[in-house]
């Protein structure tokens, strides 16, 4: 995500009301969910090729049956956008992309392109005031490996810039979570290291950032996709 889209997407989470996830983002979280199976699949030790056909044959499936439902009958609160029907072409695009790479077997190179599946339903989303908690998490996460690759390279000038967004992220997602029932237990552990880790780059503490960055990946995965 670049930084003019991310500078975007913040200003989306600071201004956007908390709405209840619609009929049509439920439905489309079951899509979302399948596609970040795909990327967790492909990015797992040694996944065997029928592991991945499954995998990439579900979220075919059901972005189909979501295309085929919503592409051309927009629900009330995605009505006015006219690039509604891009999405849909942009996520099977996508798709088609994972598809050729992980035919010839190039899973690493395929599971480069996961995040984009994540960046198209934030820009759809944002568009239309409709963020979501995935979309506020898949921006920390996106934004706090961000910043821990620029003190990594010993950019900590940049990185400490980046400090007060990651905040600001960070404190509207935990807002959120608490609008989510049963959500604050699974988020917690993350929020914890994600704190400790603002402090270690706020310090220069480039050793100890890079460890907690890589506990938090570690922990992000299930309250991610529980987020779905």
């Amino acid at each position: 995500m670049n930084n003019f889209y991310t500078i975007l997407f913040v200003v989306a989470l600071l201004t956007s009301s908390m709405f209840a996830q619609s009929v049509f983002d439920k439905d489309a979280s079951g899509f979302h969910k399948k596609a970040v199976m795909v990327c967790g699949t492909m990015k797992a030790v040694s996944p065997t090729e029928q592991q991945v056909s499954n995998v990439i044959a579900a979220a075919d499936a059901e972005l189909k049956m979501l295309t085929e439902k919503y592409k051309n009958n927009p629900p009330a609160e995605y009505k006015n956008d006219p690039l509604w029907a891009s999405y849909f072409d942009d996520f099977a695009d996508n798709l088609t992309l994972v598809k050729i790479l992980a035919a010839q077997k190039d899973y690493k190179i395929a599971a480069k392109y996961c995040s984009t599946f994540c960046q198209i339903f934030g820009r759809m989303h944002r568009n239309n005031g409709t963020v979501d908690l995935t979309d506020m998490m898949f921006s920390l996460n996106m934004q706090m490996k961000l910043t821990s690759d620029m003190i990594n390279a010993g950019n900590i000038t940049l990185a400490k810039e980046n400090i007060g967004m990651i905040k600001k992220i960070l404190e509207q997602t935990s807002v959120k979570v608490k609008n989510t029932e049963n959500f604050e237990s699974l988020f917690a552990p993350i929020n914890k290291t994600a704190t400790e880790w603002i402090k270690a780059i706020e310090t220069g503490d480039a050793k100890l950032a890079d460890t907690l960055y890589k506990s938090f990946s570690a922990d992000f995965p299930k309250p991610f996709i529980a987020s779905m």
